[in-house]
């Protein structure tokens, strides 16, 4: 079986829920209690896909200003990043830039970075509407690869968020060894 292993850093405003939605992710429990990030935090996941395996290596940054001055050396090296906003708190779309700015200055320009609302279960349609309309708009102008909105408690997008950014992975790295084939059979 083939493997591979991929950094996964997670990032956003504190209290949008990022943790609570790694722990239904990685657990299939919602979890209330889940504490504050202080720094950073470690998980590992297997993923299985026609008999390869990706490892995920997922970087769970604390969301505080406190912690912006380490997490850069957190996030070099990744593969790929979510930043998360809560929908049901709009005003936390607002610090997206800062770590879109972080991911591809630390880890690579062209790293893929997934933004995902949380809390979706939260709110009613109009403020669905409403929060969906402001993330596309960025998504569009800031060249994020996908937008999801989730919901921990409910299981929304949850897994479709994390086997994207896996099926997207697996793809670069087939073409990544075919070309390396390639130069090998031309050599």
């Amino acid at each position: 079986m083939q493997t591979y292993v991929y950094k996964i850093v997670i990032g956003g405003a504190g209290g949008v829920g990022k943790t609570t939605l790694l722990c239904r992710y990685l657990t299939g429990i919602f979890k209330t209690d889940t504490a504050m990030t202080i720094g950073v935090t470690f998980f590992n996941k297997d993923v299985n896909r026609s008999g390869t395996c990706a490892k995920l290596a997922i970087w769970d940054l604390g969301g505080q200003d406190r912690f912006r001055m380490v997490q850069p050396q957190y996030v070099n090296g990744a593969k790929a990043a979510i930043i998360f906003f809560d929908m049901a708190r709009l005003q936390t779309i607002m610090q997206i830039e800062e770590w879109l700015t972080m991911f591809r200055t630390s880890a690579n320009p062209s790293i893929p970075v997934f933004l995902c609302g949380t809390k979706q279960d939260l709110l009613p349609p109009d403020a669905i509407k409403r929060a969906n309309e402001e993330a596309m708009e960025i998504v569009a102008s800031r060249g994020f690869t996908q937008y999801y909105q989730t919901s921990a408690k409910t299981g929304l997008n949850v897994e479709a968020v994390f086997d994207h950014v896996v099926d997207l992975l697996l793809a670069q790295s087939s073409v990544q060894m075919e070309a390396r084939s390639n130069i090998a059979n031309s050599s």
